[in-house]
């Protein structure tokens, strides 16, 4: 197995930071017991020979993606619809194995033959999420309300540590820098945990110490509520002068229109009338109708702040629902 990969080389490419990864004609792993390479063959595949000339790992993306290794896909789809749905078919996530039978099996089966006709990752997503599984409401009623499993209502899940990082971005308007990555790089796009990110390893980052599933964690801590709270990632984005909010004040935005952008970019959502009215006076009530201009604008920056943190560490933006 590891004489598929022996020959996978890395160079420096044209830009500084960049990494080309290539394939090398020469290089082979002798085993450790018989001190001599073995040909290349995937678990239960046909064998390469040491010789050849082509791609192995091409070999092994075909093996992989074999119609006769239903193992790939099925683990593939189980991941896919468990991040999706917050819960695996199979559960946990990573045991799919047949003395842990699916909690719809038909369902199983048949994503995985609809997945297997392209491996098209983005269309499974697309046919996933246009089910009418994937738009139940969140909301239990007296019949299902204990169900868990059989995806009755759709399953409550905070976002990862990763998304959650990324939307907060995204709503302030203010990209999270990462040491060594070009500005704008999303904490999704971060290639390994080695990254330094308090807020990531806060909100449950795996470690990736070990090959599980279970190894991240969407526990709630006291850490995480005081993160949000007083850390500076958050509040850092929320004052930045490049930021939403600034932008805001800058453009003269209406207080009633400030707070319908934020409810859409937060949400989704256009505010209720409740929400709207009850926005719209808290906003008035922090702003100074005397004093200077600039104690004036500083006072209106200050309960925009305010609301847009609101919004950002309510559960409907938090969880999934």
């Amino acid at each position: 197995m590891v004489n598929l990969f022996a020959r996978v080389g890395l160079k420096n490419g044209n830009t500084m930071g960049e990494t080309v990864v290539f394939a090398r004609t020469s290089g082979d792993v002798n085993h450790p017991r018989l001190l001599k390479p073995l040909n290349p063959t995937p678990l239960d595949g046909v064998e390469m020979s040491l010789d050849s000339t082509e791609d192995r790992r091409v070999h092994f993306a075909k093996w992989l993606t074999s119609p006769k290794n239903q193992f790939f896909a099925r683990n593939l789809v189980n991941r896919v619809w468990g991040s999706i749905m917050g819960r695996g078919l199979t559960d946990p996530i990573d045991d799919v194995r047949a003395t842990n039978p699916a909690s719809n099996a038909d369902l199983f089966d048949a994503l995985v033959a609809d997945f297997t006709k392209d491996f098209d990752v983005k269309r499974l997503i697309r046919t996933i999420m246009n089910s009418s599984t994937y738009q139940l409401s969140s909301e239990p009623n007296a019949s299902n309300q204990s169900d868990g499993k059989y995806y009755s209502h759709y399953i409550l899940k905070r976002l990862p540590a990763e998304v959650l990082l990324d939307s907060m971005s995204q709503v302030t308007g203010v990209p999270t820098a990462f040491d060594g990555y070009a500005a704008g790089t999303r904490a999704m796009q971060l290639p390994d945990v080695q990254v330094k990110s308090e807020f990531l390893n806060v909100f449950g980052r795996p470690k990736r110490v070990i090959c599980d599933a279970g190894e991240r964690s969407s526990d709630p801590s006291i850490a995480q509520a005081l993160h949000v709270i007083n850390g500076d990632t958050l509040n850092r984005k929320l004052m930045n002068p490049n930021g939403a909010v600034n932008l805001f004040l800058k453009l003269g935005v209406s207080d009633g229109r400030m707070i319908e952008q934020v409810y859409l970019s937060a949400f989704g959502r256009f505010p209720s009338e409740t929400e709207k009215q009850r926005a719209v006076e808290l906003l008035k009530a922090s702003r100074l109708e005397k004093g200077t201009t600039e104690a004036m604008l500083q006072s209106r920056r200050q309960g925009a702040e305010d609301l847009m943190w609101a919004l950002l560490t309510s559960k409907e933006f938090l969880f999934n629902q």
